[in-house]
């Protein structure tokens, strides 16, 4: 296929980035095995196997004797009983955890089943899901999965799975700087014009969004980029960020900032056309845009593109959300490393389609690109995080909380312009420090999640490591310092294995420190807030409560928000729900 001029795109595949390090994982285990039709049906049994990614009833559920509409299939299994045992293995897999089914059980269901899907190059169904998975992470330098070449993980994809095992974090309480780290080497490299792009156009993306950033903020004191102005930089075909932000200020010093979508998607349709002159602030001609719009679509321009550019670059924890989400722009928390970006990768390289070299290029890990485990937090950033709990807390009502805890709970996407890129794990933190807050706006509130200039969480606080207690939430009430530790995990055994232990280690420590520093407080207790109670947690609560000594409350999370419309006091949430009340045994009259 030609190279040919396109607009900037980013693959969607794995929208949710914590999914990245889970595929890699699992890959990791098929590291220097030649990728052929084999092992590319076990790689992808593997992934469903342990259940990152999970197919339904209707594809890996259903035995498919023969096929011949995308791609020619005929089922390994011809007998009768083929149709029961697929249902079989299938309900077999639902029903059970991660890694719990026999591999073998996987690799007959892929044998006689679809997916309807092909890709060039690859086998149609499961085996084309490979290229899918992985060809965006080839793109981003963190491995090389490509058909009929040995497997590798590259040095940035080995960094980003530091903390994995199996597809899963290896403790609950891991720290995700790797990831962030790993991610920060990738998008600081990548370019437009790399050998998996047949697009002509020279762009070093991330480096040109942050020239821009900084020039609008020197010469025009603008606060980032706005939104809407991203199609602009979609469009643009090379890495002159100072006519790309003479553009966009020119655009906005004509229209102001209340223009409509149509509006823009013609002015960044002409960036497009290279027969126009882009000197002048001009729509694209009526002909141009009837030519290319089902080729460049508005939605993709417009929504889907921007969209998936913020989630991406946020990943690098180098970029803040201003302005109620509508501006991205640089998280001065990490000035020097927007300052080394810009002078070490805004230089644009030509790879030739030679992918050896774009992925010793991008593999390569530069350690000033490294986010260290041991920095303090500074008093500024801490500062920035209660402002804005409480800031959050004051401008939105119980109705908004309580729908958005739902989302993060259930792991739906939210559509507020600035919760929409926070996961839902690190989301779950900050709503549920806003809903006490808002409870009982005289509390402090103290979170520990990593966060921008804004105090937007980028991920959850990393537990207990580098000589941090590891707590979710401090909370303090006059001489009470009580925890506030929410969980997104409905799974039984992870409440009552994983996250009861840990919050009683963290009451405990954060007791002892207390004392040991005289603080004050002579009161300390934890709040566990998840969804999905079962009774085994509040029977681990009774016995943590004998033995050691340490309260814990559970509370599920909508109860929890309703709860709190009429509190006085933190010491109104020390109460056992009937639905966490200790089991005993009936007795005999």
């Amino acid at each position: 296929m030609a190279k040919r001029r396109k607009p900037v795109s980013f693959d969607t595949t794995l929208r949710n980035p914590s999914r990245i390090p889970q595929f890699i994982s699992v890959l990791s285990q098929f590291e220097g095995k030649i990728l052929d039709d084999k092992v590319a049906l076990e790689l992808e049994g593997e992934i469903i196997r342990q259940k990152i990614f999970e197919p339904t009833k209707n594809t890996l559920g259903k035995y498919v004797k023969n096929y011949n509409i995308k791609f020619h299939f005929v089922a390994d299994d011809q007998s009768t009983n083929a149709v029961q045992k697929v249902d079989s293995y299938y309900k077999e897999w639902a029903k059970n955890g991660p890694g719990e089914v026999d591999i073998e059980q996987i690799i007959y269901l892929l044998k006689n089943t679809i997916t309807a899907h092909k890709d060039k190059g690859w086998k149609g169904g499961w085996e084309s899901r490979i290229h899918t998975q992985f060809n965006f992470l080839n793109e981003l330098g963190f491995v090389r999965v490509i058909k009929n070449k040995k497997i590798l993980i590259l040095p940035t994809g080995k960094l980003m799975i530091t903390e994995y095992k199996n597809g899963y974090p290896k403790s609950e309480s891991y720290d995700e700087s790797f990831e962030q780290s790993a991610f920060l080497n990738s998008f600081s490299k990548y370019q437009i014009n790399n050998p998996f792009r047949r697009n002509t156009i020279k762009v070093n993306f991330f480096p040109l969004v942050l020239n821009v950033i900084k020039y609008l903020d020197k010469k025009y004191k603008r606060p980032g980029i706005f939104r809407q102005d991203l199609p602009f930089i979609l469009t643009w075909g090379d890495n002159d960020y100072k006519k790309l932000a003479e553009y966009i200020h020119s655009f906005r010093d004509k229209f102001g900032y209340n223009t409509s979508d149509e509006l823009v998607y013609e002015y960044a349709m002409n960036l497009m056309d290279d027969s126009s002159t882009h000197k002048q602030i001009i729509p694209a001609s009526p002909s141009f845009i009837a030519s290319k719009k089902k080729d460049i679509k508005f939605s993709q321009i417009m929504n889907e593109t921007p969209d998936e550019v913020i989630r991406k670059l946020r990943l690098t924890m180098l970029i803040s959300l201003r302005g109620a989400g509508r501006f991205i722009d640089i998280n001065k928390n990490e000035q020097e490393k927007v300052d080394y970006v810009v002078q070490t990768y805004s230089l644009n390289m030509d790879f030739f389609d030679d992918h050896d070299k774009y992925f010793e290029f991008m593999g390569s890990i530069d350690k000033k690109l490294l986010f260290s485990k041991t920095v303090t937090e500074t008093q500024e950033a801490k500062d920035a995080k209660e402002q804005s709990i409480e800031e959050w807390a004051n401008n939105n009502d119980w109705d908004f909380l309580r729908d958005e805890i739902i989302n993060s709970v259930e792991k739906r996407p939210s559509t507020h312009l600035i919760l929409k890129y926070v996961k839902e794990t690190a989301r779950l933190e900050f709503l549920s420090a806003i809903v006490i807050k808002k409870a009982l706006p005289n509390l402090k509130v103290t979170a520990n999640y990593k966060a921008d200039d804004q105090g937007i969480p980028f991920n959850t606080a990393s537990g207990g490591k580098n000589n941090q207690i590891g707590a979710d939430i401090d909370v303090f009430e006059e001489k009470i310092h009580a925890l506030l530790e929410p969980t997104i995990s409905k799974a039984r055994s992870f409440q009552v294995e994983h996250e009861l232990p840990s919050i009683r280690n963290h009451i405990i420590a954060t007791a002892t420190q207390d004392i040991e520093n005289d603080s004050g407080f002579n009161e300390w207790f934890g709040l566990f807030i998840a969804s999905n109670l079962s009774r085994d947690v509040g029977d681990q609560v009774s016995v943590i409560q004998q033995i050691n000594k340490v309260e814990i409350f559970p509370w599920d999370i909508l109860d929890f928000v309703n709860f709190s419309q009429n509190v006085s006091s933190i010491r109104d949430y020390k109460v056992i729900r009937d639905y966490v009340s200790p089991q005993i045994m009936p007795s005999i009259q």
